[in-house]
Formats: structure tokens, sequence, C-alpha cells
């Protein structure tokens, strides 16, 4: 049974550090994701970045993706969805 790459957002907070986007470019390097959008700034916190990265894959391999990411030593935290969600919170504002 095949399953059915979908369009997930994934959202990272992480420590201000110099290569970290190299790191986590890296992950998806090596499994052969390409990145339909990647967006980094700053978060909502001092000293901390946030990033968002849209990719469409099956929901295990962005469950193993994000799990990849919190391994990483400046990573703080990492979150997924699915990109309806989004929608529905811009039409529900």
């Amino acid at each position: 049974m095949r399953t059915e790459n979908k369009e997930y957002t994934i959202t990272a907070y992480t420590e201000d550090c110099l290569g970290l986007m190299s790191r986590i470019n890296a992950i998806f390097s090596r499994r052969r994701i390409s990145i339909t959008h990647f967006n980094m700034g700053p978060s909502e916190t001092e000293n901390i970045k946030k990033f968002v990265i849209t990719i469409r894959e099956t929901e295990e391999s962005v469950q193993k993706i994000t799990r990849q990411m919190e391994k990483q030593v400046d990573v703080l935290e990492v979150h997924y969805h699915k990109n309806p969600y989004l929608t529905a919170i811009e039409y529900a504002s």
C-alpha cells in the first residue's frame, strides 16, 4: 500500500548559532527531500530563531525528519502539521 504525499509545514525553534541552517538543510538533502518553502527569522523570544519549512512528503517521513531535527544540539522544539490547518486559521481570523 502506497501512502500519498501531502504538504506539511515544519516549524522549528532554535538557538541563534552559526551553521545550524546548513545542518538542517543536510537532513533534507540526505533523504533527497525537496523543500518547497524555507523561511528563517527571529521568533517572539529574544535570541531564538524560527524556521518554517514546507515539504511534500508522507506523514511517516515527516515524523522521522522532525525527530532527526530535534536531535540537533541547538534545536529547542520542532512541530509539524498538514497545510490545510493553516488555511482554516486564516479564514477564522
